[in-house]
């Protein structure tokens, strides 16, 4: 081998080295912010400030309602004249006053001054931050290791099947939150007086309920992180059964 080429082999060696370091460095650094930016989120949400409190609810009121969310009443007309049914009565609620939910995508009702169910609304983004940052901290090693030459290093597959619970704890945590979140939500609407420009009144029970809603891709991504464990430590076997073998 001529001096040249073993010096370009040696250039391209430190440039994937060099490489793979800034890579690990720029992992370590994204999940470090994850955690901590996921650690204010819930902090924020806890003292009633940053990301709204809000949780997906259903519609159970036993009268119709316009696409504004407002109910209808006895002896009120919408703007183009018309009317619907079924009615409320104006004693029940009070004419031209929506329901206290909006749509963003699905129906969401919010509430504020409640610590807990703010954590449990808002577990989906802090959750999934501090989940993603903890996720990137434990594959720092197995992505050092794979850019190093050994993909199948000691530890690769408890770690990889660690960030899997890591994952399947989060998206348990958002969907178990939601719901509980919801619930408490709800509860706080019925129990609150609400004003109207005709005075104050009571929100129906029984007109809102707590809605259930399931996001699947993480638990496709935990199985993922599955697989590769297996894989990994199938692999880590057979390096040693061929080391055993030399």
């Amino acid at each position: 081998m001529s001096a040249t080429a073993e010096h370009e082999q040696v250039d391209e060696r430190s440039a994937r080295t060099w490489g793979s370091a800034l890579l690990v460095g720029a992992l370590m650094v994204a999940s470090a912010l994850a955690v901590v930016a996921g650690v204010v989120i819930a902090v924020l949400a806890a003292d009633d400030r940053g990301t709204a409190a809000e949780a997906p609810v259903r519609l159970t009121a036993p009268v119709a309602y316009t696409d504004a969310l407002v109910p209808c009443v006895d002896g009120w007309t919408m703007a183009d004249g018309s009317s619907c049914e079924p009615a409320a009565s104006p004693d029940v609620w009070p004419a031209g006053e929506p329901l206290p939910v909006r749509r963003s995508g699905s129906l969401l009702a919010g509430t504020t001054g409640d610590a807990l169910s703010a954590l449990l609304a808002t577990a989906g983004a802090w959750g999934g931050l501090v989940a993603g940052g903890s996720v990137g901290l434990l594959l720092v090693p197995v992505l050092r290791s794979t850019a190093s030459g050994r993909p199948f290093g000691p530890g690769n597959d408890r770690r990889l099947l660690l960030a899997a619970v890591v994952v399947a704890g989060a998206w348990a945590l958002a969907t178990v939150g939601d719901r509980l979140a919801a619930a408490r939500i709800v509860a706080a609407i019925e129990g609150t007086p609400r004003w109207s420009s005709t005075g104050s009144f009571e929100m129906p029970t029984g007109w809102l309920a707590p809605a259930f809603e399931v996001t699947w891709w993480p638990l496709l991504l935990a199985l993922l992180l599955i697989a590769l464990a297996a894989a990994t430590r199938r692999g880590s076997r057979l390096a040693a059964d061929v080391r055993g073998l030399v």
